[in-house]
């Protein structure tokens, strides 16, 4: 009986598929297991990540090294994850004023719920995350705008130049104050009609030096299409360099001597010299302080020379290693333009004018004197009487008198249409006919060439000229082509004939006469005294000739030109258009000139349109944005 039980126990399937079952379920119930307790931690993992990403980043921001820990620390306090928070170390965290370096971990164990079935009583995780901000090292130009305009009132009542150098020095402070010392170096270029080199950068370039005046420069069309300067340096190992030219000094109006008028083609003040590659605060403030607001609008000759301190050849004046090469990537180049209204025109003399040049019309005549220094008394000499008034006292019996010699330069203007008659009988061909022998041929054919005597008695003639001794009659030629003309002395107004003026240096006192170059004369006078003094008006109206002067269409496109090659090369530019027309002439070419401009568009990110006080914020913007901050890990 017992042994059928058995048998059909053995035999019996009823239940089989429970058991079936029951292993499934359980292989569900870790495998539900495994996906939620997973899930569950990296949920965990995920908040623990951006928290630490987030603490690590506010950190760097902060402004020491206490305070970089603590914000990391809050952070984690407010997200009620301060227990998962590793110890920071002295060496996760280092802030300083060009960089900041925050380092964090953290790491944190979750007890699991069904993978327990599985013999997985707890989970953990770890993060870390840096954070780094980086401001690289800075080269920056700052291009301002110090025509006349800039003297009107902004919108805030105030004139312009007072709220440009508020946020000028402003924007010079930030700088400066977010960098490690000396990793920021600021150059100020101040334009109106010109820029002004200092005398230490003017020394140093490539020029072929026509006058001492003053220091601007002419760039010709293709000079814009580089941002380099030629310098002496780079001349000593390229012989082909051609020096650049030097713009000619003179002022549209203006006395005799006197050409400190605004209209002038360069202005010498220190106000509107160049600085450059400045570290110190107080010596910029200083600079943009004492800036003055004259003249017409030269946009173009302020980006040249601003993307002109920004080149590497710069390094031939600076004599250090500033300015770096465009590929050196710890620094950045950066040019900050403001201009309040659109490129006008320039007046000059063109290179081909018969106003540059040698030989002008004007003398330069050098006489010595003896002026009365003081009388004394007789019998006491250290009794003495000193100034003009007292130049009576020589003719009494109890004085003795004393007298200096003292120099004078005096100016002799040619009326080139004003001859005199027994001067023109006197002729370069008299002169050669009283020489004997071949020599006479021999000298006319060299003047006809162009190599004797030019009347001005300067230069220095092929030794041919020597060589046929036609040296020899040289002053009796120069007298010959001279005595042809009247001549006004400038100081009295009175006029000189020809054969006085060649006698002059038969006059007692008399040291040296010297014709001028054009270049020199227009450094005495503008054009129109030149015209007042003679009658001649060829030359003023040569001067304001718009039809051949440089016209704001013009100088839009060279500006155009020089700011194209400066973004080639790397230079990011910020461009600010103060209070002038929307859509206008002045705002398209400061939109074009910076970084990032879209033609199709019209628009960039990089110019800023403000009036008033917004310049400031449109500086501290710009200030900002030199800043970069960035996740490395």
């Amino acid at each position: 009986m017992a042994r059928r039980r058995v048998s059909n126990f053995r035999k019996d399937e009823n239940g089989a598929m429970m058991i079936l079952t029951l292993f499934i379920f359980i292989f569900m119930l870790v495998m539900a297991g495994l996906g939620i307790d997973s899930m569950r931690h990296e949920m965990h993992r995920a908040h623990l990540q951006a928290t630490l990403d987030s603490a690590v980043l506010a950190g760097a921001g902060a402004s020491s090294e206490e305070e970089a820990k603590h914000v990391v620390e809050d952070y984690f306090a407010k997200a009620g994850m301060s227990e998962y928070l590793n110890a920071i170390g002295e060496d996760d965290i280092d802030i300083g004023l060009n960089s900041a370096y925050v380092t964090a971990s953290a790491q944190f164990e979750m007890d699991t719920y069904l993978m327990k079935l599985s013999g997985v009583d707890r989970l953990s995780t770890a993060a870390e995350a840096t954070a780094m901000t980086r401001v690289p090292k800075l080269e920056i130009a700052l291009v301002l705008d110090v025509s006349n305009s800039m003297n009107q009132n902004g919108t805030n009542r105030k004139s312009k130049m007072e709220n440009l150098q508020k946020a000028a020095k402003e924007f010079v402070t930030t700088i400066l104050e977010t960098t490690d010392p000396g990793n920021a170096t600021i150059s100020i270029v101040p334009f109106s009609t010109s820029v002004t080199p200092s005398q230490e950068i003017y020394d140093a370039l490539l020029v072929d030096e026509r006058h001492d005046y003053s220091n601007c420069l002419w760039f010709d069309e293709d000079d814009y299409d580089s941002t380099a300067l030629a310098t002496d340096a780079a001349a000593s190992e390229d012989l082909s360099l051609v020096p650049m030219k030097q713009a000619i000094y003179t002022s549209r109006f203006g006395d005799f001597e006197n050409l400190d008028w605004p209209w002038r083609s360069c202005y010498t003040e220190d106000g509107y010299r160049v600085m450059q590659f400045s570290t110190s605060e107080s010596d910029l403030h200083d600079k943009i302080d004492e800036m003055i607001a004259h003249g017409n609008t030269s946009g173009e000759l302020g980006v040249k020379w601003g993307a002109a301190l920004l080149d590497p050849s710069f390094r031939d004046v600076t004599g250090t290693t500033v300015p770096v090469d465009y590929s050196d990537s710890e620094t950045m180049k950066i040019i900050v333009m403001m201009g309040d209204g659109e490129n006008s025109t320039t007046y000059f003399f063109p290179q081909d004018s018969k106003y540059r040049g040698e030989n002008s019309d004007l003398f330069e005549v050098e006489y010595e004197v003896q002026e009365f220094d003081y009388a004394y008394y007789i019998y006491n000499a250290n009794y003495r009487w000193y100034g003009s008034s007292n130049e009576w006292r020589c003719s009494q019996w109890y004085a003795n008198c004393k007298y200096k010699s003292v120099t004078y330069d005096n100016y002799v203007m040619r009326d080139p249409e004003y001859t005199y008659g027994p001067g023109l009988l006197t002729t370069v061909a008299n002169v050669l006919n009283g020489v004997s022998g071949s020599r006479s041929s021999t000298c006319q054919g060299l003047i006809n060439a162009g190599h004797g005597s030019n009347g001005s008695k300067k230069g220095s003639p092929p030794q041919s000229w020597s060589d046929n001794d036609c040296d020899a009659i040289e002053d009796d030629i120069w007298d010959a082509l001279m005595d042809d003309y009247m001549y006004l002395n400038v100081e009295d107004r009175t006029w000189i004939n020809g054969t006085d003026f060649v006698n002059l240096d038969e006059l007692d006192g008399f040291k040296k006469r010297k014709r001028l170059s054009w270049e020199e004369a227009w450094g005495l006078m503008s054009p129109e005294e030149y015209g007042d003094l003679i009658g001649i008006r060829d030359a003023d109206n040569e001067y304001e000739d718009m039809s051949s002067n440089l016209n704001g269409s013009k100088k839009n496109t060279r500006m155009d030109k020089v700011c194209s090659a400066a973004k080639d090369n790397g230079v990011v530019i910020y461009t600010i258009g103060y209070e002038v027309p929307k859509d206008g002439t002045a705002e398209t070419s400061l939109k074009k000139c910076a970084t990032g401009y879209d033609p199709v568009e019209g628009s960039t990110a990089y110019y800023y349109s403000v009036d008033g006080l917004d310049i400031s914020d449109a500086f501290g913007s710009i200030a900002g944005n030199v800043q970069a901050l960035r996740l490395t890990q």
